[in-house]
């Protein structure tokens, strides 16, 4: 059944991408982010210590619960808003002079520098395509400068209300023709229990698909919080989230329950105290490489992504005659990007959450000049590597779950 299942998966991609061809990239091209996304959703309370912890941890937005009240204090901080309170839904559209507050709403807050965009859902059924689609298409008229953010469901997600049918990218294809967004984000947490999520990499391999396709950039949401019947988040793990996202092209993640609790076994990154607990330490590390490495990918395009070692749901293989030959030492996902220039770039993702690894890869040209952005000074720094005639092999430790950006020359 699941081999019928992704098969029809596959054509209806195969379908869309073939429509995609040729096509002007349209609204696609509307938007495009000026800086990497590092959002947090469960927003703190609006108080000045509060805003400061979350940029004192390197993020940059605050999503969902915050409304244009919210504005003032954001930018005090450095910080955006995703603004989720604006008294805009579908119900709203039908009321005149309802839709008439709204759009001066809008017009109100679009120019104010703490904004970053409109919060208009979390884990979105199909059924809720069309109203999403009708007070998206509104923002842009009334505020064309900032995006409407949508999350959508993960392709594990339980068919039947959430998706309709067992087709992830019908689900895909229809948001993408029913809504036009500017930003295709979704939520997929891995490390349940009894085992851990094997559709994770088919996930990201999906919304890459579309989101290179239709010229979309991408925000997965990332689980920060401990969840009950989850298995407790490591520091390896959280970076685990976030460099495999990085290697699949991802332009900005979410963390998700970062403030108070949720009432059903949820332990949040800062507790509705104002406890800062001990995954606030790790996230804070993790986004000060993300403000880094994101910066420099964010205007690189994606080639391609390759595993080494087994090979999970819906990834692929790393070719035998691609640019990189082989990458020993672990199991590892090879991002391949390139910029405007045709330089070429590397991401490679320990995939391992728990275990640190020693990648040795082997890249089928003589290059030279190899360099890799160290994430904490921000500066490429050169790569010793053995060159002959026909290739170029590098070495590099990485922790459990980190990834490492490699560049290398333009090809001749």
């Amino acid at each position: 059944m699941r081999t019928r299942v992704a098969a029809a998966c596959t054509l209806c991609l195969a379908a869309f991408l073939a429509a995609s061809c040729g096509r002007p990239r349209r609204e696609a091209a509307r938007w495009q982010p000026r800086e990497f996304l590092i959002a947090l959703r469960g927003a703190p309370p609006q108080q000045p210590e509060h805003y400061a912890h979350a940029a004192r941890a390197g993020f940059t937005a605050i999503a969902d619960d915050a409304g244009p009240d919210a504005l003032a204090l954001a930018r005090r901080h450095g910080l955006r808003l995703i603004v989720g309170r604006i008294g805009l839904d579908p119900e709203t559209l039908a009321d005149g002079a309802a839709r008439e507050r709204a759009a001066a709403t809008l017009r109100r807050f679009r120019s104010h520098p703490a904004l970053w965009g409109y919060f208009l859902g979390a884990d979105v059924q199909q059924k809720q395509f069309e109203g999403i689609a009708a007070v998206a298409a509104f923002i842009r008229r009334h505020d064309p400068a900032h995006p409407a953010f949508i999350s959508l469901l993960p392709c594990d997600a339980w068919v039947g209300p959430a998706l309709e049918n067992a087709h992830y990218a019908a689900y895909l294809e229809r948001f993408l023709r029913t809504v036009r967004p500017d930003v295709l984000a979704y939520s997929h947490f891995p490390f349940r229990e009894p085992r851990d999520s094997a559709q994770y990499f088919e996930n990201l391999e999906w919304v890459r698909r579309f989101a290179v396709a239709q010229g979309l950039p991408f925000v997965p949401t990332l689980r920060g919080s401990q969840w009950e019947g989850m298995r407790e988040p490591s520091e390896g793990s959280l970076r685990w989230l976030a460099h495999t996202s990085l290697a699949y092209g991802a332009k900005g993640v979410v963390w998700v329950r970062y403030w108070g609790g949720d009432g059903n076994g949820s332990e949040p990154i800062v507790t509705a105290d104002g406890l800062l607990t001990e995954r606030y330490r790790w996230v804070a590390g993790i986004n000060a490489e993300l403000r880094v490495l994101g910066r420099a990918l964010l205007p690189l395009r994606s080639v391609a992504v390759y595993h080494a070692g087994a090979v999970p749901s819906g990834a692929t293989r790393l070719p035998v005659h691609g640019l990189v030959g082989a990458a020993e030492g672990g199991a590892f996902v090879v991002g391949q990007f390139a910029d405007d220039e045709q330089a070429r770039y590397l991401f490679v993702a320990n995939r391992d959450p728990r275990k640190a690894a020693v990648a040795k890869l082997t890249i089928t040209e003589p290059c030279r000049g190899i360099a890799w952005l160290d994430p904490s000074t921000g500066r490429w720094c050169p790569m010793a590597a053995v060159v002959d005639r026909f290739q170029a092999i590098v070495e590099f430790p990485l922790r459990a779950g980190e990834g490492r950006l490699v560049r290398l020359p333009a090809a001749r």
